[in-house]
């Protein structure tokens, strides 16, 4: 995860919960600094004694027990931190909830409230100001009662939501270095503007021209043959291969143009899917997704499964017996396949000697539990051989995109910062002639982005179409789900009711492990080690993983004190997770709201639940079985079964002993307990024209059964189930079988 405060790169901003709670407290016109109700208007000074009082919550500085020399220097940071976080939150969606804690008879749930005879919530809605109003020593039972549910889950949703905004915001980087004793990696080089000139690609004068008087783009050399939508694995690969056979090729990509190496772009918020602060509709789970040239290829850490790993294997093999995938995507053919995606993208495998303390414990425990680790293969380069002195990704965009884009006999057609909205047709509905987009407003803060590459010279927001022979969607699985979404709302011919249903995604369940001895787990590789050994049965993977204090005081539960006093040892502390291989429901969904955003609807069912429970106990054994002292779970729900439990205190586990209890009792929670997703898949599935929202040959289904001839789709969002682990060395080799069949015409 990458630093930073809540409104700049958390994960925490939870989008449609602000829809809902502005729905239901919609007697408040909530402004930056004051919000009106039919009883009384909210003064600033009221806002400000709430996030005071908010702040003090989870950072009581006072109960740490520093030297008072100490003490006054961080209260002094804590000032200047308080300060900009309260300026950033009441001029966001925040503010809304900052209005609700201070006037409380207008929060959507104030009833439930008032039916309480809880000392605390009586208290809270007596006092002038509300939370910030009321005494201090009730503040932590009231929080207690909101995670709780007595007054119902958005109650829960707003706890946690206050919650990972200001624990997201107080542990970056200007408290959280000196308290916990670390140095952050730098994310910028010096002067990323110069390096960017210094380093920017070469590309060849552009083919593309632009009509003002009608708004169109076309190609200088005739018609486009193929419109690729989205850069990421999947898109770049098939871009890359249509220009190297000489073919009219241009690719479109939503976020922006990045200059590789000026920065560290892996989990950087303004390159990521709503600026890595996106959830599923219930807040339950954290979802990020790329939104940059070369899409999650530059921002994930990339752990890089082969397509011929065992889970992966077991789950094509499945697809194409079961006549959900075509026969070329075989075994032998994936092989070839992946030995050239191997050498493109310059695919590593690691060596025992590369891994840190943090991998180390993954691997040791997973070899004491009895079953055996394995090494990544990874998309960067060793550590110390990079080119850039804060970048080290092997990412689509340099190793694909930029020679496409240099080559001045056939060069790549880009247009970055541009969003597709619908795919257009001629009138039959069933022949695609090309898209309309709109560009949007580039992203230059550091001057390390290339603008405009084709120079066409488009202002932002405007609306221009673009004709093409064949349309090629690998926006991802959230991105193609909108376009065709959008596409079928004006063309009843594509609307094929399964578009965006049985959403995966691979949800997370993080681990932390305290040892008696130093991890320094931001040393040397972040993510070298994985468990595969119940991927195919009963489906779920063991992955390490790494972050910053501000992702870490996400995990642990409990009162700001107990958070302090773990993470000022940060540096002892080991991280790894357990993903599960979730199984698809037509209830889990990417889909647009009223206003046509999308909104991804997501829960675990019950089964999934089951092998989840199982797996995160597995895995707490493997951290006890490491070493560790103390393992911490990102849940406060009574996992232990205590009498008399309180969710503002954190249940930390010290003996093996304890997982059996945690298995039985953990129900994954919504706003109790925290999962991440990092791998969306299979909305718009492979499959027979009963079946599936494209053909075994990628082509769409129109609603009369026959495939849209011109129209394509080569992204995760395919996949008839989970892929079985992180899907991106998969689809690579898929998009690079795709390209080979499609400049083939499709020949068995």
């Amino acid at each position: 995860m990458q630093h930073g405060s809540f409104l700049s790169s958390s994960s925490l901003n939870r989008r449609q919960f602000f829809k809902a709670f502005a729905a239901a407290t919609a007697v408040m016109e909530v402004t930056p600094a004051r919000a009106q109700t039919p009883a009384a208007d909210i003064g600033a000074e009221q806002i400000e004694q709430t996030h005071e009082a908010l702040f003090d919550l989870w950072f009581p500085l006072s109960q740490f027990g520093l030297p008072p020399e100490v003490e006054a220097s961080i209260a002094s940071i804590a000032a200047e931190v308080s300060k900009g976080m309260l300026a950033a939150f009441v001029d966001s969606p925040l503010a809304a909830v900052l209005a609700g804690m201070t006037q409380p008879a207008a929060l959507p749930f104030s009833q439930e409230l008032a039916a309480s005879s809880d000392p605390a919530v009586q208290a809270f809605l007596a006092a002038p100001g509300g939370f910030g109003g009321m005494d201090p020593e009730l503040r932590t039972p009231l929080y207690s009662f909101l995670f709780e549910g007595s007054a119902g889950p958005l109650s829960t949703q707003m706890a946690a939501i206050l919650r990972e905004a200001y624990l997201s915001s107080i542990w970056d980087l200007p408290l959280a270095e000196p308290l916990a004793e670390f140095i952050a990696p730098p994310v910028f080089v010096n002067r990323p503007d110069i390096y960017a000139q210094r380093n920017a690609p070469g590309i060849a004068p552009s083919r593309l021209v632009y009509d003002a008087a009608q708004q169109t783009i076309r190609h200088r050399g005739g018609p486009i043959d193929y419109l690729v939508v989205g850069s990421g694995p999947g898109g770049a690969t098939v871009a890359s291969q249509l220009q190297a056979a000489g073919k009219r090729v241009v690719l479109i990509e939503k976020g922006p143009f990045v200059v590789w190496g000026s920065m560290m772009t892996r989990s950087y918020p303004r390159l990521m899917y709503r600026d890595d602060r996106a959830t599923t509709t219930d807040n339950a789970i954290i979802v990020r997704s790329g939104e940059t040239l070369g899409g999650g290829s530059t921002v994930n850490i990339d752990l890089a499964f082969s397509p011929l790993e065992s889970t992966v294997q077991a789950r094509i093999n499945a697809w194409i017996e079961d006549g959900l995938m075509d026969s070329s995507y075989s075994t032998e053919r994936l092989a070839t396949a992946y030995e050239w995606v191997r050498k493109a993208i310059g695919t590593r495998t690691l060596s025992e000697s590369e891994l840190n303390n943090d991998n180390r414990a993954l691997w040791d425990g997973a070899s004491a539990y009895g079953v055996d680790p394995s090494l990544y293969h990874l998309n960067r380069f060793p550590v110390g051989d990079s080119p850039s002195p804060v970048d080290d990704k092997l990412d689509a965009a340099r190793q694909l995109i930029y020679p496409a884009i240099a080559d001045r006999q056939n060069p790549l057609g880009l247009i970055p910062d541009a969003i597709v909205d619908e795919i257009l047709f001629d009138d039959s509905g069933m022949r695609a002639t090309g898209v309309r987009l709109h560009t949007t407003e580039p992203w230059t803060d550091y001057d390390n982005t290339i603008v405009d590459p084709s120079n066409l010279g488009i202002d932002p927001g405007v609306s221009v179409t673009i004709e093409a022979n064949e349309i090629i969607l690998s926006a991802g699985t959230i991105g193609t789900t909108e376009i065709l979404l959008n596409t079928a709302k004006a063309n009843p011919a594509v609307a094929n009711p399964s578009i965006g249903r049985g959403l995966i995604l691979h949800p997370s369940f993080p681990l932390l492990g305290l040892f008696d001895r130093t991890i320094n787990l931001l040393e040397g590789l972040d993510s070298a080690t994985f468990c595969s050994a119940f991927g195919v049965t009963p489906g779920f993977i063991y992955e390490t993983m790494g972050g910053l204090p501000a992702y870490g005081a996400l995990l642990v539960p409990g009162s700001g004190k107990q958070i302090y006093d773990e993470l000022v040892r940060f540096n002892d502390y080991v991280g790894f997770g357990c993903m599960l291989v979730d199984t698809p429901s037509e209830d889990n969904r990417v889909m647009l709201d009223e206003n046509g955003d999308t909104v991804l609807r997501y829960a675990l069912s019950d089964s999934d639940k089951e092998r989840f429970r199982i797996g995160v106990a597995i895995g707490i054994r493997m951290m006890f079985l490491a070493g560790a002292k103390k393992v911490i779970i990102p849940s406060n729900e009574n996992v232990l079964g205590l009498p008399d439990f309180d969710p503002m205190v954190g249940t930390y586990l010290t003996d093996i002993s304890q997982v059996d209890i945690v298995e039985r009792t953990i129900e994954f929670v919504p706003n109790r307990t925290i999962l991440t997703s990092a791998h969306l898949q299979a909305t718009n599935k492979m499959g027979p024209k009963d079946k599936g929202v494209v053909s075994l040959n990628h082509r769409l289904w129109g609603v009369n059964g026959e495939e849209v001839p011109n129209v394509y789709v080569m992204d995760s969002s395919i996949f008839p189930t989970s892929v079985g682990a992180n899907p991106m060395q998969s689809l690579y080799s898929i998009a690079k079988i795709f390209s080979e069949r499609l400049l083939d015409g499709f020949a068995t």
